[in-house]
């Protein structure tokens, strides 16, 4: 099976996924981290640094400017909807 490769544009995030150290109190966190590490040792995934600009997912869970919206539904092969397409009743 190929690596998945997970970008992300946290360093201190990709930091403490690679780290052997854990000290987080909470069960459910630590599970999550256990997992996470065992599929990073696995090598069945990779957490690489990708930087903010070139982040596409970033207009999925962060405000941005228009015109890093417009690249990153650009990079994503999706039209921006124009106004008019907004206010049609007939979309789901």
């Amino acid at each position: 099976m190929p690596t998945i490769y997970v970008y992300c544009d946290n360093q201190s995030i990709i930091g403490r996924a690679q780290s052997n150290i854990y000290n987080c109190k909470f069960r459910h966190i630590r599970h999550i981290y256990n997992t996470v590490k065992d599929l990073i040792t696995n090598e069945i995934i990779s957490i690489d640094y990708i930087k903010s600009k070139e982040n596409i997912v970033d207009s999925i869970n962060k405000d941005l400017s228009r015109e890093l919206l417009y690249n990153s539904l650009r990079k994503m092969s999706l039209k921006p909807l124009k106004m008019k397409d907004c206010n049609d009743d007939n979309h789901v």
